[in-house]
């Protein structure tokens, strides 16, 4: 470490202790520290984000970041280490709105080297966000600029987009937002199944269809109405005639295919005369995809890394033309594919992780420099975790292809269109599940270690695992109760709450929905998980069903410290966790001394009062005259106020209280509060 690295990990130092104690003499030191190397400031020495992108069926904006390092984050992979934050903005065009925040974990990892003898850095992350974007119809494209701004240990602040990073940078790109699907209700049968599924939520659309003749025929078309087929290449020539840059080997390539990978001289003398008779020189196609390979003139990989917190690969791409994707936004469109591979034992052999996909279309107010998208794979870690003293790094390899799956056996293989990228990652630290063992690691949104064993809240520097957003130290739980965990296919599990004030006990035998993925559009698919009705066992899920791992969804519906149990049947022992439920908003009150009058008081009284707030685990309150004056506090409390209203120009206003509490809602809120208010027109 050099003269000037040092200088910057004293800075680095000082600017954890500055925030972490907020004392004059540690922000002096701060100081001190900054101005001796102010060309450091804002630097991009530890951590940078490479590109930021944005799935429009996943709705999730990503960011890159590369850390650099092996030292400057605040501990190794066994303590808590520090956290890049990343807030998101989007610019519709009328300014930047605040979309909120994510964080990628990070550690001092030492540096190895890969097989090939180069240094295992950077390690690249992905901090994603989802988010609710402003949408329209097809016909209207919606391109809106996103912004991420890195910091590190610190939370940008919220609603400035203009905020300078004192460790980090901001980069913007443009990204295009999913169409909604405009549904006409032209078929009066169709409108029946909407109306019958409505009114019977339980039932099934599909159920639906059989109840009412012609209901599948209606189905169907309406199916067929938002999934619209693919061009043919007659169709598609007529489109981008006149399109110089797009050529017969672009849009032809589907219609290619079939030829060059067939070997039965039938089906390629059929395929043949079919393009003939429409004027197609297939000849021509064949000869220009001879000479095509590994073109970045339409799309380009840029950056690839793994989502820490949800475990999955992501990979930027540009979009870099307004045309040659087979149609606008309101067609097919067509595919960009993207396989990864990785390099698990550092042996310069790649091993096939999957391919997903990402749909694209011909946009023709493309901004000039592109869109930016992001491809994402979900993927099964758990086999592949080591304990935290010995960290996993591993280097992984992103190859883009468009409209034509790329190779799963050969990770140098490019197609005609696309190219590849390599990079490092660290794989999450744990116990793998290729030891069967009973074991949960996410309770109510909170990863196991940061919930108390004694009282079952959430301990100093609790997050929501799954986007690294913080708690209130603390914090208790309410509503819907979810527990993540390794799957075990092939086994089966369940789990036994205990009521620790009254010592019932029950096994949760609800229903519930787990969410997994598709490699193809619609990406999503939907599995209804059940208990067996005698024993109570659930059955472990495959991955590509259940990608956020979820064993149980359930609503306790109490205040009182519970206690979870999971067992897998056959295996020896418990995997237990305490926690601790509160469903009660806070409980307030506000009266005002004006006799139920509301025009009591005249300019200049004092207007008297009481207010009482409460709540078994209140995070705060504030009770505020429009008026002018406030009282605010952290304490239960039942108290007399008194506000003035001398020289007020404004004669209506109000006196209002807002009690905010701890409790962590659903496993993904926080935030719950209640208000009161009482109008006061002055005379």
């Amino acid at each position: 470490m050099n003269d000037n690295e040092q200088k910057l990990q004293d800075l680095r130092t000082g600017f954890s202790a500055f925030h972490a104690a907020k004392s004059l003499s540690a922000s002096t030191k701060f100081e001190q520290i900054q101005k001796s190397i102010i060309a450091y400031s804002g630097n991009t020495f530890y951590e940078q984000i490479q590109k930021v992108a944005y799935n429009p069926d996943f709705q999730m904006l990503e960011a890159i970041i590369a850390v650099k390092r092996d030292y400057g984050y605040n501990g190794n992979l066994c303590t808590d280490g520090s956290f890049a934050f990343v807030r998101f903005y989007l610019d519709y065009g009328k300014g930047w709105e605040d979309q909120g925040y994510s964080a990628v974990n990070e550690h001092d990892i030492p540096t190895g080297v890969d097989c090939q003898k180069s240094p295992e850095k950077p390690l690249n992350y992905a901090a994603s966000l989802k988010i609710n974007p402003k949408t329209n119809i097809c016909s209207v494209h919606v391109l809106p600029k996103a912004r991420a701004i890195l910091e590190w240990n610190k939370i940008p602040p919220a609603n400035d987009p203009n905020y300078i990073s004192v460790w980090g940078n901001t980069v913007d790109d443009f990204i295009q937002i999913k169409p909604y699907k405009l549904i006409i209700f032209e078929n009066p049968v169709f409108s029946q199944l909407v109306e019958l599924t409505l009114l019977h939520p339980t039932l099934k659309i599909t159920d639906a269809a059989k109840l009412i003749p012609g209901g599948e025929a209606a189905l169907q078309q309406s199916q067929s109405a938002i999934t619209p087929a693919a061009p043919d290449l007659k169709t598609l020539a007529d489109l981008y005639k006149g399109q110089t840059y797009v050529t017969p080997g672009r849009y032809g390539l589907h219609s290619a295919l079939p030829v060059i990978q067939s070997y039965n001289e039938e089906i390629i003398n059929q395929k043949v005369s079919q393009l003939q008779q429409n004027g197609i020189d297939l000849g021509a196609i064949l000869s220009e995809l001879e000479k095509t390979s590994a073109d970045v003139s339409y799309e380009q990989l840029e950056s690839i890394g793994l989502d820490y917190n949800l475990e999955q690969f992501v990979a930027s791409f540009r979009i870099k033309r307004a045309a040659g994707y087979s149609g606008d936004l309101c067609s097919k469109g067509s595919l960009e594919y993207v396989a990864f591979w990785v390099d698990w034992g550092n042996n310069c052999k790649w091993e096939y992780a999957g391919t997903t996909t990402v749909n694209v279309h011909d946009i023709n107010n493309i901004p000039k420099e592109g869109l930016s998208y992001a491809a994402i794979l979900p993927y099964d870690f758990n086999k592949m975790r080591k304990l935290c003293a010995n960290p996993e790094v591993v280097k992984i390899r992103a190859v883009l292809s468009w409209a034509v799956a790329p190779s799963v056996t050969d990770p140098d293989k490019l197609d005609y269109w696309g190219n590849r990228l390599d990079t490092y990652i660290q794989i999450k630290p744990g116990v793998g599940s290729g030891v069967l063992k009973p074991l949960f690691n996410i309770l109510g949104g909170i990863t196991v270690d940061k919930i108390s064993d004694v009282n079952g809240l959430t301990i100093p520097g609790a997050k929501f695992a799954l986007n690294q957003v913080a708690v209130n130290d603390y914090s208790p739980f309410g509503g819907i109760i979810v527990v993540q965990g390794p799957s075990f296919v092939g086994h089966q599990y369940r789990i036994k709450v205990t009521d620790m004030s009254t010592l019932a006990s029950h096994y949760v035998n609800n229903d519930f929905t787990a969410v997994g993925w598709l490699p193809t559009p619609p990406y999503v698919q939907y599995t209804n998980v059940q208990a067996d009705p005698v024993t109570f066992y659930y059955n472990y899920q495959t991955f590509d069903k259940n990608t956020d791992n979820v064993l149980a969804r359930f609503s306790p519906g109490t205040n009182n410290l519970l206690r979870i149990d999971l067992e897998i049947a056959g295996v020896a022992g418990l995997f237990t966790k305490y926690i601790q439920m509160d469903n009660n908003s806070p409980a307030i009150s506000l009266q005002i001394n004006d006799a139920g009058d509301c025009s009591h008081y005249k300019v200049g009284d004092t207007i008297t009062g009481s207010y009482s707030v409460y709540d078994a685990h209140l995070l705060s309150y504030s009770l505020v005259s429009s008026f002018g004056g406030s009282v605010n506090g952290t304490a239960n409390t039942s108290a007399n106020f008194s506000f003035g209203t001398a020289g007020v120009k404004t004669p209506c206003g109000k006196i209002s209280l807002t009690a905010y509490e701890k409790t962590i809602y659903d496993s993904q809120w926080t935030g719950n509060y209640s208000y009161i208010e009482q109008i006061i027109c002055l005379k």
